[in-house]
């Protein structure tokens, strides 16, 4: 049994590496495509904030087809989109056909994610889940650090449709490969899927419950600067406003990934030792996080010492990374009715952010206001203080909500409840 579960789980993790690579990819490539495509960087922006966006509004309906037809089919279905987009913008020449390839790996990513913690939630018991949700994003992690330096080497050896439209074949491929091998469960017992007159009203119980708004801040905040960094604005920060040579650039965002893949694990296991860790140890990350992406932005005439900017790096990988605990607030927040739609909720919160961040500084961009990227990322700030702040709010008030079963949200922060 713990051999099944490690293999099943490790084969659906492995498609999620793919979906992450596939994600993150234009961060490095934005340059070529802005000259491919005779792009501006606001349009280009555009282009990454359509994939993330339908991203975004797929999660939920994505999460809602794994409990209807199983995770199994759910990944099968998000490889196959991701594999016709990635082959569609590897052959795109204009805009268009570019904006369609990248809008169909923006939905079929929304099926992997909560499709893999569906199927750690049924093959393994609950202790272990905030280790299986860090290890999943480790899964992730590992498929990004593909988009820096490997990536980068491909499009200048191989060329943009070879890379591009070779990798989505074979994502394809990989659909056939878990249908054959990946189980929903244990045994052969299906599941129940929610009646469909109660999705809303599943939607609305979760959300009214502090502890899946808590779970939707932390994510938002944690996870929003390093998708906005990494999936676009990281890589011409680098090389455009601090001069830093295409190389070493692509090296730094593959330190800054590298850093959430090795504190992911960590802080699962951390957690899952000692419970009460968890609300001081998110608060720590956001504020730090936080401080040293004001200090690099706001740094004086001359930019940055290096230092500071792989610092911060480094930390926005590490609050990659903590976000991952954000499900396991929602999860323990949370009747079992409602979890799965928290999680999904969660999940959301992060590419909000993103989005948000995403079209904001490519419009400040596009009117030419401030001194470049620097300046037009300075929104991003407003969005991490304001994240930090509601989480600080909703985290008092989560602790006090009953659960079902007359258990308390406090318990997951290590308070003992009677059997």
């Amino acid at each position: 049994m713990a051999r099944s579960a490690w293999t099943v789980w490790g084969l659906a993790a492995g498609f999620y590496l793919v979906a992450l690579f596939h994600r993150m990819s234009l961060g490095v490539a934005s340059l070529d495509a802005q000259e491919r495509f005779d792009l501006g960087p606001g349009t280009i922006a555009t282009l990454s904030a359509l994939q993330l966006g339908l991203y975004l509004a797929m999660t939920i309906p994505a999460g809602l087809a794994a409990d209807r037809i199983g995770p199994r089919r759910a990944l099968a279905i998000g490889l196959v989109l991701m594999g016709a987009g990635e082959i569609a913008f590897g052959l795109a020449t204009s805009a268009p056909l570019a904006l369609g390839g990248r809008a169909l790996v923006g939905v079929g990513d929304a099926f992997m994610f909560l499709s893999v913690l569906r199927i750690a939630q049924s093959w393994f018991p609950a202790h272990r889940y905030a280790l299986l949700a860090s290890l999943t994003g480790m899964a992730g992690a590992i498929g990004q650090i593909g988009t820096t330096v490997p990536l980068g080497l491909s499009l200048e050896g191989a060329g943009w449709t070879a890379t591009f439209a070779g990798t989505g074949v074979l994502t394809a491929l990989f659909a056939l490969a878990c249908l054959r091998w990946v189980r929903d469960r244990p045994g052969a017992a299906a599941a129940t899927p929610p009646a469909h007159d109660a999705v809303l009203a599943t939607l609305r119980a979760a959300w009214a419950r502090p502890a899946t708004r808590l779970a939707f801040w932390t994510h938002f905040g944690l996870m929003g600067p390093f998708v906005a960094i990494t999936a676009l604005w990281g890589y011409p920060y680098l090389v455009t406003s601090q001069d830093v040579a295409p190389g070493t650039a692509r090296i730094w965002l593959a330190v800054c990934v590298a850093s959430f893949g090795l504190s992911a694990p960590a802080l699962g296991w951390a957690v899952g030792r000692a419970r009460g860790l968890r609300r001081p140890l998110l608060t720590a990350v956001a504020g730090g996080t936080l401080a040293l992406w004001t200090a690099t932005l706001l740094w004086p005439a001359g930019g940055p010492p290096a230092a500071l900017i792989l610092a911060t790096l480094v930390a926005t990988g590490v609050s990659g990374a903590a976000s991952m605990l954000a499900f396991d607030l929602a999860r323990e927040g949370n009747p079992a009715a409602v979890g799965g739609s928290a999680t999904g909720l969660a999940n959301t919160g992060g590419f909000t952010m993103a989005v948000a961040t995403q079209l904001i500084a490519g419009r400040l961009l596009d009117t030419g206001w401030g001194d470049g990227i620097p300046s037009a990322l300075l929104p991003m700030l407003a969005l991490m203080g304001l994240a930090l702040v509601m989480s600080l709010r909703l985290g008092r008030r989560a602790a006090r909500v009953p659960v079902a079963g007359g258990a308390v949200a406090a318990r997951a922060e290590g308070v003992p409840t009677p059997a």
